[in-house]
């Protein structure tokens, strides 16, 4: 299963996709994380199925919430970056479409998002069990370190104290000393006298 690189960004671009969500609660998630996942499995196969592109998402709800999504791509970028595909693929070229699962959260890492290749579309359709058991340890993971960071005490910043004593070093004005210039008078040489004159 293959498509257009510009064909993909353009109908990215275009909103032309399957966009679907489902939201559990983290009790939900924690509880059957499997169960959670089955209907973002279930769209997702019936869109490559079907021929289509899609961003099928698990939304789990908290002040924080986590979204996990199985994308269907072509590189290892979000929908939201599709710009950049032709930065890294000729436009004009056929690549296989693939699916991509997508983590994102503050709570993560430093970029509040992690990418995985699940396996190229006909690869998924062929084994799809073994992806999916693949894409729930993944998210598995995912979810215990996003606790973990979560729940882990936030480094304390100390702040300076406002009025730090301060060395200050004693600096003596100088007077700018005006120099007089003497002016040797100019003296009129005479010429010396001349033995015999």
């Amino acid at each position: 299963m293959e498509i257009n690189v510009k064909a993909f960004q353009t109908a990215i671009q275009e909103a032309n996709f399957e966009q679907i969500n489902h939201s559990v609660t983290p009790k939900q998630a924690q509880a059957d994380l499997t169960g959670a996942l089955a209907p973002v499995f279930a769209d997702l196969e019936a869109a490559i199925n079907a021929g289509k592109l899609i961003q099928a998402q698990l939304t789990i709800t908290s002040e924080t919430p986590t979204y996990v999504r199985l994308e269907t791509g072509v590189i290892n970028l979000p929908f939201a970056d599709s710009k950049k595909v032709s930065n890294f693929l000729d436009p004009d070229s056929m690549v296989p479409l693939k699916v991509y699962l997508i983590v994102a959260t503050p709570d993560l890492n430093a970029s509040d998002l992690h990418i995985d290749l699940v396996a190229d579309a006909e690869t998924y359709l062929a084994h799809p069990k073994a992806n999916q058991a693949a894409v729930i340890a993944e998210v598995s993971e995912d979810l215990i370190r996003i606790k973990a960071n979560h729940d882990a005490p936030q480094p304390v910043v100390k702040a300076a104290p406002a009025s730090r004593a301060k060395t200050t070093r004693k600096t003596t004005t100088r007077k700018a000393t005006t120099r007089k210039t003497t002016r040797k008078a100019a003296t009129k040489r005479t010429p010396a006298a001349k033995k015999g004159e």
